[in-house]
């Protein structure tokens, strides 16, 4: 009788402790993206977008620090980022793992499932936080072109709200 109550409390009231459940920042920042910034900023060809977290998420360390949104670059320690949101969203049963495109405007955009696609092309970073204890989230967008590399900025507050946004230009120089 002792263990048939035990396990009615402890289902009725959970077991362990809640885990945080994050807003898909990707999602978000792309949203916005295709919504609102390529109309400013549109681009001579079709951006090559990629569906799944393992494809847009940028290969190697690619996240750029915001110093247009007032973050002054103290070194690369100063970011770090949000481990349990990764965790989770290369689960492939997780709802962060595979961007949602039926709004997304044919015309201007197109899915690629695998490959690297031509150019201009679309990639993600992961959502970092900085290390000093402030609730701000950052999300980079990098639009690769052929010989410009094109980052938008993101600031988010601890909800999923974008607090700001900028946008950074770098130009590829190569001499032979």
């Amino acid at each position: 009788m002792k263990k048939y109550i035990l396990l009615i409390l402890l289902l009725n009231f959970g077991i362990g402790i809640a885990q945080t459940e994050f807003p898909f920042y990707e999602q978000i920042a792309f949203d916005f993206y295709h919504s609102k910034i390529i109309d400013s900023f549109p681009t001579k060809k079709k951006v090559k977008v990629y569906p799944y977290v393992m494809d847009f998420h940028p290969s190697g360390n690619a996240f750029s620090y915001p110093n247009c949104l007032g973050v002054t670059w103290k070194g690369s320690g100063q970011f770090k980022k949000l481990e349990s949101y990764v965790e989770t969203q290369n689960n492939i049963d997780s709802e962060r793992f595979e961007l949602n495109f039926t709004k997304l405007n044919k015309k201007k955009f197109k899915i690629k499932k695998r490959g690297i696609g031509n150019y201009p092309r679309l990639h993600i970073t992961a959502p970092h936080k900085e290390k000093n204890g402030t609730d701000r989230i950052f999300v980079n967008i990098h639009e690769t072109h052929k010989d410009i590399y094109v980052t938008y900025y993101f600031e988010f507050n601890d909800k999923g709200q974008i607090i700001n946004w900028c946008k950074g230009i770098d130009e590829i120089i190569r001499t032979y």
